[in-house]
Formats: structure tokens, sequence, C-alpha cells
């Protein structure tokens, strides 16, 4: 049996109230309304009954409660001396945030849809990527923007000369695929048509796009910070783009549910804090 059915259990059998449980939970009331339903029908016993206009407890609730109060506190101590922050962070700033202590980082998946239901449904407590949201339970806190660059190896023919936009397209590239539809990240951040770039390769990774542009003549792009960060050991230069481009925009994401949470307000002004810093 889910245990979580027994926490929003005990907390309307403390509040008295499914609203006044709700927003402890940050909940919805028709989910901790469904939660106890689905406690009722499991136990097969009736719980809360109307009382004016509230509810009261049941003998089987106060029963209930009376069993699993204590237990259910030592579970949430053992749980939380335990607890590590799931997250999904995409591969440009994971090298910012890999040395938090109590958090465990998952490269993000190209689907958006994936990221959100995975957010959604708890198997991960929070996002770093640059996305935007407007989804119903989910709030978005702002990071920091970053501009993109492009990177060549050292004997490139473009490091003796200044990249033009003829010179820029005159190569051969290779491209980052994001998951907005069929867009690759140049064009994903390009205002105006660009001409078609010579794409010999295209990647879901940057650290392979980095690799591959230090053995070949390929141009590469990145985020700036990965850039400065890996162009010394892989031998690589870094370049301005001939022409204007958005700045990525980095977001954090995570669930309502978790806005008062300690734990994960502790890791979010962590993050927070690395990010003031750039």
């Amino acid at each position: 049996m889910d245990l979580n059915l027994f926490s929003t259990f005990l907390a309307v059998y403390r509040c008295r109230s499914i609203t006044v449980a709700a927003e402890q939970l940050d909940l919805t009331q028709p989910a901790v309304s469904a939660a106890v339903k689905r406690l009722e029908a499991s136990l097969n016993q009736t719980l809360f009954v109307r009382e004016g206009r509230g509810i009261a407890p049941t003998g089987a609730a106060v029963s209930l409660a009376t069993r699993i109060e204590d237990p259910l506190a030592t579970l949430e101590v053992i749980s939380e001396s335990q607890r590590e922050l799931k997250v999904y962070c995409n591969e440009s700033m994971l090298h910012m945030v890999a040395q938090l202590d109590e958090m465990a980082y998952i490269e993000s998946p190209l689907e958006e849809d994936k990221l959100y239901d995975d957010l959604i449904t708890q198997k991960v407590d929070l996002i770093i990527d640059v996305l935007e949201t407007k989804r119903q339970g989910l709030i978005v806190e702002h990071l920091t923007e970053e501009d993109v660059v492009c990177l060549t190896h050292k004997q490139h023919p473009l490091v003796e000369e200044s990249m033009t936009l003829d010179s820029y397209f005159a190569q051969e590239h290779i491209a980052l695929k994001i998951r907005r539809g069929e867009q690759n990240t140049i064009d994903y951040l390009s205002d105006n048509p660009l001409p078609s770039r010579r794409v010999k390769i295209e990647t879901k990774s940057i650290s392979s796009m980095l690799m591959l542009a230090s053995t070949t003549d390929y141009v590469a792009s990145s985020n700036r910070s990965l850039a400065e960060k890996w162009a010394p050991p892989l031998g690589l230069v870094i370049h301005e783009f001939p022409f204007p481009l958005r700045n990525l925009r980095y977001n954090m994401i995570f669930h309502r549910r978790y806005i008062k949470d300690p734990f994960h307000k502790k890791k979010r002004e962590q993050i927070q804090r690395i990010f003031a810093n750039i």
C-alpha cells in the first residue's frame, strides 16, 4: 500500500479539514479527497463523516491514527537522513552543480514531455534546463543566461582570420540536436532565418561535439562557460558568432508541492547561489 496515503490521512485527521490539509501538503483538494477515498477503499472502512461545515474522524480513523502516527514519524526521520534530490540537468550546466552534496544528477532527456511527466510523477525532484512552462502546478525560477560561442581546433584555418558570416557558413559543422521539433540549437536561437549550414555530424551531446571538433576541421558550438572549461584541455579556440543569437536562458523547475519543503528549499538555495556567482 502507498505510504503517502497514510501521510495524507494524518494531515486530514489533524486538520479536520480537506482544504487545510491540502494547503499544508501543497496538493489540490481533489487530490487529497481522492487519497482519502483510496485509503477507505483499501481498508474497507469509513474514516471521516460530515459534521456541520467540516468533517469528523470516525472511530476507525481514531484507531488508525493512533496506530500509525509514531511509525510514520520514525519513517520520516529515516527518510530525511537518507534523502537525496534527483535532478534532471542539461548537459551544458552539469559542470556548475555536479559537486553539490545530496543530489543525484541525470542528463535531461531530449523529449520535453518526458521531463515534465517525470517531474509531476515524482520520478525526479527538480529540472535545470533551458525550458519555460506554464503547466499547472509547476514553478519556474530563473537561474542565469549565457551566450553561445563557436569552437575550432587550434590549427583550424579560421584561427588565423576573423570569422565572418561567409566564412562561418563556408565551413562544415557539428550540430546539436535539441528537443524542440526538428531544430538544432543555432536555428532555435536565431530570430532571423539563417542560410543552411553544411552539417556533417548531428549529435545529442555537447561533450561529443567538443571532442569531435578537437580532432576534425568541423566547427562546434557551446554555451560559454562549458566552452571556457574544456577549450584549454582539448586544444580548442573559442570564436564569437558572426551573427546575433539569443542567450540561453537557464531555469530551475519544480513542483509546487515542494515550495515549502525544508530540504528541497535548501538545495534550491544552494543552486541559486552557484548561478548568482557566474
